[in-house]
């Protein structure tokens, strides 16, 4: 069973060899080598139109085949492929009679490649177009009932705005990855973004008092995750502002201190 034959395979046996396919391209791209991912990736394409593969697995190998392009510099391919995913995933996008996990699968994949492409907008400062796609990932992930993926993606949004310099907006956008983070799996990783994003939007709009609040606590859920960028952001910022603290700076690292452990 290989890509060359596709003529051979069982088509029950296509989303098994595609995974197979993936995950070596993935490993490809974790040693640095995009050319031999996108080589992978195109050969797991052309097998997927041969087949009619399932959309959703279609969709990742195109997924995979658009982060192989970025790692080259290659934006204009990478969003399209990720255009292509898309569109294979609209035709069957609210078909009637389609099974609970079907359409679950489905939006998952819609979403993943929606995000995707916000952030492919986003680096190239289409600000607006990445706030659009983000925010219809996060419409699919929340279908699903994915609140750590739809927190995420609430923040990813909320960046985009303050990269465009509407901290009001993003801050509201930030309480509602606050909101459905609440109790999440990963809420120790979610919050630490979330919260480091709010200290920034804060400070930006001149409340420096609120920023540190927020800030102490994006430490305390960087610490908690493991979250080293955040960790070194967090604690240069409140040294930075120490003026501005109305607390004993001491007792509160103690305290985080004290927390870290009893986590672990």
């Amino acid at each position: 069973m290989n890509l060359e034959t596709p003529g051979k395979l069982n088509p029950h046996q296509v989303p098994q060899l595609v995974m197979r396919s993936v995950e070596n391209a993935r490993t490809a791209l974790e040693d640095g080598d995009a050319d031999k991912a996108i080589k992978m990736m195109l050969s797991t394409d052309k097998l997927c139109c041969k087949v009619v593969a399932p959309p959703t697995v279609h969709g990742i190998a195109l997924r995979v085949l658009s982060d192989a392009y970025l790692k080259k510099g290659d934006t204009a391919e990478a969003k399209r492929a990720l255009e292509r995913g898309l569109a294979l995933c609209k035709v069957h996008d609210g078909k009637a009679g389609m099974p609970a996990f079907m359409a679950a699968d489905l939006n998952g994949r819609m979403g993943d490649l929606l995000a995707a492409l916000g952030e492919i907008n986003r680096g190239e400062g289409e600000h607006k177009l990445a706030v659009r796609h983000l925010r219809l990932a996060a419409e699919r992930f929340l279908s699903m009932g994915q609140t750590d993926f739809t927190a995420a993606t609430f923040n990813r949004i909320a960046v985009c705005l303050m990269e465009q310099g509407d901290h009001k907006q993003a801050l509201v956008e930030l309480e509602e990855s606050e909101r459905l983070g609440a109790g999440a799996e990963h809420e120790a990783a979610l919050y630490s973004s979330t919260f480091l994003h709010r200290a920034n939007c804060l400070e930006a709009t001149g409340d420096t008092a609120g920023a540190r609040e927020a800030m102490s606590k994006a430490l305390q859920y960087a610490l908690a995750c493991g979250n080293d960028g955040a960790v070194e952001e967090a604690q240069a910022f409140l040294g930075k502002t120490q003026g501005a603290s109305t607390v004993d700076q001491d007792a509160f690292f103690d305290d985080v201190r004290r927390g870290r452990r009893r986590r672990r």
